[in-house]
């Protein structure tokens, strides 16, 4: 484990270690703002059913970004397709411009948490893509360069 994971920082691009710095903190802040609300409003259990919605569309979404290594450099990075950065773009919409009136006709209460929960099982189900993306390629390079 410590072997892959030190052959992913030097064989990673800056542009994706810094992708991956993001995620993990926006699904930390995140994570504590609905963990503080769930203690202080009493966020009912249901709340849980955006989270596993976000971890589905996660999944869908981090489909659209591909990892590969450019031979030359021996690095390993990424690129979105057209439809991936589409995708990207209309989550941004839905999180900052239209979320909270969707949800407000559904009545729900505390509408951040929800977009909250919805966001970090997003960002949870891409990171573990990239993760599963990158260490195949990191595998694949290994066993090639382990070929007689």
């Amino acid at each position: 484990m410590k072997n892959t994971r030190t052959y992913r920082k030097e064989h990673m691009s800056n542009k994706a270690q810094i992708l991956r710095k993001i995620y993990l903190g926006l699904i930390l802040i995140m994570f504590i703002v609905v963990i503080h609300d769930s203690f202080v409003h009493e966020l009912p259990f249901y709340y849980i059913l955006f989270l596993i919605g976000g971890l589905i569309i996660g999944r869908i979404v981090a489909l659209f970004t591909i990892f590969y290594i450019k031979e030359d450099e021996k690095i390993l990075t990424f690129r979105s397709t057209p439809l991936g950065i589409f995708v990207l773009i209309l989550l941004l919409v839905i999180r900052f411009a239209i979320g909270k009136f969707i949800l407000r006709d559904f009545n729900i209460i505390w509408t951040a948490n929800a977009l909250y929960l919805f966001f970090v099982g997003i960002y949870y189900s891409k990171m573990k893509n990239i993760i599963r993306q990158v260490d195949k390629q990191v595998y694949k390079k290994l066993f090639d360069e382990n070929k007689p």
